[in-house]
C-alpha cells in the first residue's frame, strides 16, 4: 500500500497522526458519532463479590432477544483452526465487498471492535458489553460513543480482498497508536476474520494473540451470540478473566 493511499484512508477515518511516526501529518476528517445508549449504573460492592463470570449475565434475564446478529458469517466460510466460536477458512475474493464495524475506545488502554450487520447494537447488547468491560476492569462509567468504520469508505470506491484488508489493517494500527492502546477486544468471528491476517489467526491461543509487537487481541463471541447462547458467556469469561480486578482482591485475601 502506497503512502498516498494510506494517508487517504486515514483522512477518511478521521484519525489524527503525529509527527515522529512513519506517516506525515494530515488534517483529521470529521467522524459522525453515533450516540450510545445509556448503560446501567455500576454494580454494588455486594454484587462485586460474586463470581465475575456471572457479571456478564446481569440485566439480561427476561430480556427479549432481538434478531440482529453482528457475527453473521458468509455462506462460503467453513471451519478452520484459530477462530472464536466456530472456526473459519480464509474468505474467498468477491466483488462489491461491504463491511461495517463498530468501535469503542473504552479506555486509553482498551479498544473494542465489533462487526455489525444491518442494525446498530441494541440496548441489550450495549448492557452486556458494559458488563464485560466492568468484568475486565475497564468499565464502571458511561460507555463512550460508538464510531463506525465502513468499507467502502465512500460510494465510488471498490477494492478486492487485499485492498480491504490493507484498509482495515491501516485503520486498526492507526487507532491503536493514536491512544497507545495495549488491548483490543474483538467481538465475533467476522471481526477476527477481517481484522487479523492468516498468520495471526493461526497463532491464537486461549482466545488471545499478540499483534504489532506487544498489543494483545482478545477474541470473544459476538454480543448477540452470547445473548442467544448463554454458554458463550463462559467462553468469554475464560478469555478475559485474567484481567478481572477481583482476581487481585482474592489474591490479597488469601
Amino acid at each position: 500500500m502506497t503512502h498516498a493511499l494510506r494517508n487517504q484512508y486515514l483522512q477518511k477515518l478521521g484519525i489524527v497522526q503525529y509527527v515522529g511516526r512513519d506517516l506525515p501529518v494530515v488534517a483529521p476528517a470529521a467522524v459522525s458519532p453515533v450516540a450510545a445508549p445509556q448503560v446501567s449504573q455500576p454494580i454494588s460492592t455486594e454484587k462485586q463479590q460474586k463470581s465475575m463470570a456471572e457479571l456478564v449475565n446481569i440485566g439480561l434475564e427476561g430480556k427479549p432477544q432481538v434478531g440482529m446478529r453482528s457475527d453473521v458469517m458468509s455462506a462460503s466460510l467453513a471451519p478452520q483452526k484459530g477462530s472464536v466460536g466456530a472456526e473459519v477458512e480464509s474468505i474467498e475474493p468477491e466483488e462489491n465487498i461491504a463491511l461495517k464495524f463498530a468501535l469503542w475506545q473504552a479506555s486509553e488502554k482498551l479498544l473494542v471492535c465489533s462487526s455489525i450487520d444491518e442494525q446498530l447494537p441494541d440496548p441489550a447488547q450495549i448492557l452486556l458489553l458494559d458488563n464485560i468491560l466492568l468484568a475486565m476492569g475497564q468499565g464502571g462509567g458511561q460507555l463512550p460513543q460508538m464510531e463506525l468504520v465502513e468499507w467502502p469508505p465512500h460510494a465510488n470506491m471498490q477494492g478486492d480482498e487485499a485492498e480491504v484488508r490493507g484498509f482495515l489493517a491501516t485503520m486498526l494500527k492507526a487507532r491503536i497508536e493514536s491512544k497507545g492502546a495495549e488491548l483490543v477486544l474483538l467481538l465475533g468471528d467476522l471481526a477476527a476474520e477481517w481484522l487479523l491476517d492468516k498468520e495471526q489467526r493461526g497463532a491464537v491461543s486461549n482466545g488471545q494473540v499478540d499483534i504489532f509487537g506487544q498489543v494483545t487481541v482478545l477474541l470473544v463471541p459476538s454480543l448477540q451470540a452470547m445473548i442467544d447462547k448463554p454458554e458463550y458467556k463462559r467462553q468469554t469469561w475464560q478469555t478475559i478473566r485474567y484481567l478481572s480486578p477481583m482476581r487481585l482482591v482474592h489474591k490479597a485475601d488469601s
